[in-house]
């Protein structure tokens, strides 16, 4: 029998935890800030794919924002492998609303700037590994989640990947080797903005029935129709009850057109 998809807003067993899509109004208020950062950079020259950044920032919003304070709260390490490391615009408006970097629209792509098209390990606050070579960001995240294994630490990895992305072979050898060592500890986030650099994703390379092709790896799928902060944190919530890996997939198709 095939293992039920999960829709938003409701999730098939298990059930996120009441109140785990409830963010603080300061958090949202900080997001927003953020969003129109983005844009004024996307405007003023930091146009450096702009559109992935805009598609993808909800989920760093509510990842960076959200998921990893809370879980550093709970004394869990959680990371984040932003694997479509070009959406790099989006990361550097929140960072910098967060204040963990400084005016990145005045210092973007200069030599010897930290703040580089592709974010860099160890330059960028929150990224711990320089990401920008498409279909690596699994394996990466597979990597530490197991050495968290052998060292005895309680970490989650959420790696987020473009639709366009998942033409990379490396993704699904990747995607086997998450179930093969029972990685619950990993978390896949789809951007399924229906968009790659060279047109349209269908188009490009046929990718549907997506959510199938994941369970057939072995993976539970939680599947958004609507990239918002609040069903994003309820997904995240879910996906740590589970135990076996989860692809939580979100059209945020929407969010790009509206741009």
């Amino acid at each position: 029998m095939k293992e039920k998809p999960s829709l938003t807003p409701e999730f098939s067993q298990p059930q996120a935890p009441e109140g785990s899509g409830s963010i603080p109004r300061e958090t949202l208020l900080l997001i927003e800030k953020a969003r129109k950062r983005l844009h004024r950079m996307a405007s003023n020259g930091m146009s450096w794919h702009a559109g992935s950044s805009i598609s993808v920032f909800n989920i760093l919003a509510t990842l960076l924002t959200h998921w990893v304070p809370e879980g550093a709260a709970r004394g869990i390490d959680r990371r984040i492998v932003l694997s479509k490391g070009h959406a790099s615009i989006a990361l550097y408006a929140l960072l910098a609303e967060m204040n963990l970097i400084e005016e990145p629209e005045k210092s973007f792509a200069k030599p010897g700037s930290p703040i580089q098209p592709h974010p860099e390990a160890g330059k960028v606050p929150g990224i711990p590994v320089s990401t920008g070579s498409l279909g690596q960001g699994l394996s990466v995240a597979n990597g530490m989640a197991f050495a968290a294994r052998l060292d005895g630490v309680e970490r989650q990895v959420a790696v987020i990947l473009g639709d366009g992305e998942l033409d990379e072979g490396q993704v699904w050898e990747a995607a086997a080797t998450t179930v093969s060592l029972g990685l619950s500890n990993v978390i896949a986030i789809i951007d399924k903005n229906g968009f790659q650099n060279t047109g349209e994703t269908s188009k490009v390379k046929k990718k549907e029935p997506l959510s199938e092709r994941w369970r057939g790896f072995g993976w539970h799928v939680i599947e958004l129709d609507t990239p918002s902060i609040e069903s994003l944190a309820r997904a995240l919530a879910a996906a740590e009850l589970i135990d076996k890996p989860v692809a939580i997939i979100v059209d945020t198709s929407r969010e790009l057109r509206k741009h």
